[in-house]
């Protein structure tokens, strides 16, 4: 019986290998693929605690843009907020920047509908007869289930993070 087979030659060198090494080598490969295969490789396999990504989108329409109309976290789950960008409309002036005041009521944080977070937004067009203004910024926030928010002086606003399911008071 064979016990080393000739492969091919690297940089002039044969490559051997004993029948042995192929069959043990054959079998952690047959097993690395088996535990690959099984593993879930989703995000929520990863960070099972984590739901999709939020987005303040409600019925295909922006949410958060007016005290009129509050995004609220859903029951049941805890809002992390990780991104906010926008925009503001104003009158045309020599004002080069302006600022948008994120305003919270979340009763597990103490926050009742005060200001929290403020936004520099700094001047990106002029289009008699309205200035654009432009915001963004990383966020690390956690808001509790039914929480609202909602951002002053904004035409436009976005929100992103993720939802994670809360049980908690």
């Amino acid at each position: 019986m064979l016990s080393h087979l000739a492969l091919e030659e690297v940089a002039g060198h044969p490559m051997t290998e004993s029948l042995t090494d192929k069959k043990a080598l054959a079998m952690i490969c047959g097993l690395a693929l088996a535990i690959s295969g099984a593993v879930v490789t989703t995000a929520e396999a990863i960070e099972p605690e984590k739901q999709p990504i939020y987005a303040n989108i409600v019925n295909g329409l922006l949410c958060g843009t007016s005290s009129a109309n509050q995004c609220k976290v859903p029951a049941g789950q805890r809002l992390i907020i990780e991104y906010v960008s926008g925009f503001v409309f104003a009158p045309v002036s020599s004002s080069q920047t302006t600022s948008v005041a994120m305003t919270v009521n979340d009763p597990g944080l103490g926050l009742t509908g005060a200001g929290f977070h403020v936004f520099p937004a700094i001047k990106v067009n002029t289009a008699p007869p309205t200035d654009v203004f432009a915001f963004s910024a990383p966020l690390k926030m956690m808001l509790h289930p039914n929480a609202t928010f909602w951002f002053s002086n904004v035409a436009g606003i976005s929100v992103s993070g993720y939802l994670v399911k809360f049980t908690g008071p």
